[in-house]
């Protein structure tokens, strides 16, 4: 989820001081589909000592577009993007254009050079960029459409490639969803690399696969990869179809796979996409291959190399479609609906129209969602999972002291009982092997809990190893060493 990256003030445009200077660009008020977004005459901004102005010619859209857009999964609004309404009205990161002016201190850029980049807000005429973060100078062998679809995407595949993945000459790759924005950049780069490349798509996609430089390509359509017996040293997955017990099986036993991507319209609720990751981390408690999420980082020296790839022809950014900045809103609905192939570029230009959506639309088409649902989802859950407990153990607890008056309360161990069950239920999905593997973790979380809350010493022993949690440990350890003593000179009664 390179989504949270981009985020706050940091990246917030300098405003300019005078009103009469002015551009336009994509701004949106309230969260929602794609009709919320606004084609508005805003202040242009005028570049510090340490920035650069640049004319936008071209931006791109990403998955982390829609999300801003829709305030999903609910999480991103409690992370500080805004509970109700945006923060931030400007939307947009990957861009191309040309310098128009330049701060005092600025040595690495001149007015006409043509560069790259990604800065927030992206989806307007203008955007001022610190001269030492995430812009580099364009290849000239490529347009500015190629060159603005490559940061995000094209990053995100590099660092999980080389920094995530440790790609090394000769490794057997498979890139899961290879004809899509990242995809596309991935099959290329590993190939740069001198890995054995091979490209999971679709169908209608296979001859494009093949074109930048897969090895082999896999028909998901007709071939389920994960039952095919072949094994990879690493596999970067784009698009997050199979389960992760299914990767286990192709990866080798020191193999290495990458999640990226940040989910599509589906993916609400409260942490949405992000509940694989945790899937992920949990599961390779189980095994011996290392999987995880990376989160990409915009930088220079990157967005250098991978200018320099393009440049000696190494890479060659897929472009699907290009919209005007003024159809944005049909752009995202393209990217979202799943079929883009390589990337969808929105091309900035003096021909644009004014706003797209009518502010009647607009106000129709905002986030539907009651804010009491989002804030149940947002705190009520959250409270409930951990307070629900609290309140049953200290019931249990008064319960247990009235029927033996004698003996020394037993609040922490009911707790750690009720969520263990909890927690049994949890590791039940997170493995992904159906309603049966959650109702097998709970009854045996639940039994195991059951036997703890007897104060049977295997139980504690089994439960408190398989919580997985050094700080139940420790805390289980301290506690219990008192119990057992309590014991050891009274026959437990319950």
């Amino acid at each position: 989820m390179t989504a949270f990256l981009f985020t706050g003030a940091a990246l917030a445009q300098t405003p300019s001081p005078s009103i009469a200077s002015r551009m336009k660009a994509i701004v949106y008020h309230n969260f929602g589909s794609p009709d919320v977004l606004r084609l508005e005459e805003i202040e242009k901004p005028v570049p510090n000592d340490n920035q650069v102005l640049v004319k936008v010619r071209a931006a791109s859209v990403n998955p982390l577009d829609w999300h801003f857009m829709e305030g999903t999964p609910y999480i991103m609004r409690a992370m500080g993007v805004g509970l109700l309404k945006p923060n931030e009205a400007r939307l947009g990161v990957d861009y191309a254009g040309t310098v128009e002016a330049v701060g005092k201190n600025v040595t690495k850029f001149k007015p006409g050079d043509e560069v790259f980049g990604g800065k927030t807000g992206a989806f307007a005429e203008y955007v001022c960029v610190l001269a030492d973060r995430a812009v580099a100078l364009k290849p000239a062998n490529i347009t500015f459409e190629q060159a603005a679809s490559v940061p995000i995407a094209g990053i995100t595949a590099l660092q999980g490639l080389r920094d995530k993945g440790k790609i090394q000459p000769g490794q057997r790759v498979l890139i899961n969803g290879a004809s899509g924005g990242v995809g596309t950049f991935a099959v290329q780069i590993a190939k740069s690399f001198g890995a054995d490349v091979t490209g999971v798509c679709s169908t209608r996609n296979l001859e494009l696969v093949q074109s930048v430089g897969a090895d082999h390509v896999i028909d998901y359509t007709k071939e389920d990869f994960t039952k095919s017996g072949q094994r990879y040293d690493l596999i970067l997955d784009n698009v997050g179809t199979q389960s992760l017990l299914g990767f286990t099986r192709v990866l080798n036993p020191k193999g290495k796979y990458v999640m990226i991507g940040g989910g599509g319209p589906s993916d609400q609720g409260l942490i949405g996409a992000l509940a694989r990751p945790v899937k992920a981390l949990v599961l390779s408690r189980f095994v011996t291959q290392e999987m995880g999420m990376m989160f990409a980082e915009l930088n220079q020296k990157d967005l250098s190399i991978l200018a320099d790839l393009m440049q000696a022809g190494k890479v060659t950014p897929v472009i699907d479609r290009t919209y005007p900045l003024s159809q944005i809103s049909d752009a995202l609905r393209y990217l979202e609906a799943g079929h883009a192939r390589g990337k969808v570029v929105i091309t900035v230009g003096d021909n644009n129209e004014t706003s797209p959506v009518s502010p009647k639309l607009a106000a129709i088409s905002a986030s539907t969602i009651s804010p009491v649902l989002i804030a149940v989802e947002l705190i009520a859950v959250p409270l409930a999972v951990l307070i629900v407990p609290i309140i049953a153990a200290i019931a249990l607890n008064r319960r247990f002291k009235r029927r033996y008056p004698g003996k020394r309360p037993y609040r922490w161990g009911y707790y750690f009982s009720i969520m263990s069950f909890i927690a049994g239920l949890g590791l039940g999905s997170i493995l992904g092997a159906g309603v049966s593997a959650v109702i097998v973790c709970g009854v045996i979380y639940a039994v195991l809990a059951w036997f703890f809350a007897q104060r049977q010493h295997w139980a504690w022993i089994a439960l408190t190893i398989l919580s997985f949690n050094p700080v139940a440990w420790i805390i289980n350890l301290i506690y219990f060493w008192k119990r057992w003593a309590e014991d050891s000179v009274a026959t437990p009664t319950i």
